[in-house]
């Protein structure tokens, strides 16, 4: 008789492991890029996240208003060159916007952002290729500051594909005041685009890198006067809390009259905050912000040379709501390419002179009773190698206003070789 042999139960089969949640997700959302605290840059919105969210849509209110008075008192109120703070001696609205930001979608991205203010008249106002045939004009673009379409892929640290209006890869200083550390903008900031209307691509590799490729129409315009298209590339890197690298290229045919034009042009910026500290006491954090510019305009038709510049700002944040900026910058531009020229529609023309070099030093006092509202005091000195700044005579007319019929008499626009201003400026922004 055989032994009784009882079965043996089979060994029970290793279950795969249940990822966390954490886990599961994609790997931009579980290291997400540029995870420290960048909120101290020049150029960046130094608020908390906004108070606006609602699940997968934010809403943002921005007004910026000012008081700006130029020492030389033009009779026209009119502060040239400038794009923030055009109007001497009035109370005015700089800016005004309300947007909308569409995310946590899981894919579909996009944003709408819609602007008034004279701003929109200092920059958007004085593109020109709209008046390049018909169903393009600044009556129908120009009121909107950010429009754009979109997807987020979940690949690497995070992919982005968008078409649309955007803020300028171009250039460190933003196109809203708020987030630079001074109101009033460098003579490069101001020569280089503040928006562009094309495609965009964003590439985060690792969490600490940013690669970013761009075809868009032209140099802060809405349409072309040439075929071909414009563009280039920006990458920035943060290898960690306290500094950011950044570099970008720009190429694209911009003169008016001439199809052979080529304007290439490097934007190159480093941010060091090299002393912070948290809790009480004065004196919380000390940065540094250098940008560098170099560039060439190539024409077939008019002379061709070089441009650019440098910029070099200090921030000190003295406690959680008093903080003190200084800059001081320098440009250059040997055929006067990007430098300053006279409003679209002016009725006299700009006598300016190649090649065109200005600077200038500012200095900026802010005080944030709360983390939704900024209040600025600040003091700008400007010199240049020619006449360029508003005199007492203003730059529109006979007695300030337009030349016509009745107003009479000849005018030549009052220049001066140097500009001294001081304003006043109270942000709100949710």
């Amino acid at each position: 008789m055989l032994p009784l042999v009882l079965a043996q139960p089979a060994p029970p089969a290793l279950a795969a492991p249940v990822p966390t949640p954490t886990e599961s997700k994609p790997l931009d959302v579980r290291e997400p890029p540029f995870p420290d605290d960048y909120a101290w840059m020049n150029g960046s919105n130094p608020q908390p996240p906004s108070l606006l969210g609602m699940g997968p849509l934010t809403w943002s209110v921005y007004v910026d208003t000012y008081y700006a008075w130029q020492f030389a008192q033009p009779v026209d109120h009119t502060i040239f060159p400038t794009t923030v703070g055009p109007r001497h001696n009035e109370i005015s609205l700089n800016l005004a916007h309300l947007g909308l930001d569409v995310t946590g979608l899981d894919g579909p991205t996009g944003r709408l952002y819609l602007q008034y203010g004279s701003t929109v008249e200092t920059i958007a106002g004085q593109d020109t290729t709209t008046t390049r045939g018909f169903f393009l004009t600044n009556r129908l673009l120009q009121y909107v500051e950010q429009a754009a379409a979109g997807w987020h892929f979940h690949a690497l640290h995070g992919v982005n594909a968008e078409l649309g209006i955007f803020p300028s890869y171009v250039g460190l200083e933003s196109y809203l005041p708020e987030e630079n550390w001074s109101y009033t903008h460098a003579f490069l900031a101001d020569a280089t685009p503040y928006y562009f209307f094309g495609f965009r691509g964003q590439v985060f590799p690792t969490d600490r890198l940013k690669v970013e490729l761009w075809v868009v129409n032209g140099w802060q315009t809405f349409g072309q006067w040439h075929e071909g298209r414009a563009g280039g590339y920006l990458w920035n890197y943060r290898p960690s809390g306290w500094l950011s690298i950044a570099n970008s290229l720009y190429a694209g045919q911009e003169a008016q009259s001439d199809p052979a034009s080529l304007r290439v042009y490097s934007d190159n910026n480093v941010q060091v905050r090299y002393f912070h500290r948290e809790g009480a006491g004065l004196l919380r954090s000390m940065a540094l912000s250098l940008v560098g510019d170099l560039g060439y305009e190539h024409r077939s038709d008019a002379p061709s040379g070089p441009m650019g510049g440098v910029a070099l700002s200090h921030r000190w944040e003295w406690t959680e709501r008093w903080k003190s900026s200084l800059r001081g910058d320098f440009f250059y531009d040997a055929t006067q390419a990007i430098s300053p020229k006279f409003p679209v529609g002016a009725a006299y023309p700009f006598p300016g002179t190649s090649p065109f070099f200005g600077a200038g030093l500012t200095a900026t006092l802010d005080y944030w009773p709360s983390p939704w509202l900024v209040t600025r005091l600040e003091a700008a000195h400007r010199i240049a190698n020619q006449p360029l700044f508003s005199g007492p005579g203003g730059i529109t007319g006979p007695g300030g206003e337009l030349p016509s019929a009745t107003n009479g008499g000849s005018f030549t626009p009052d220049l001066r070789w140097t500009d001294d201003r001081i304003l006043f400026n109270v942000t709100l922004r949710l």
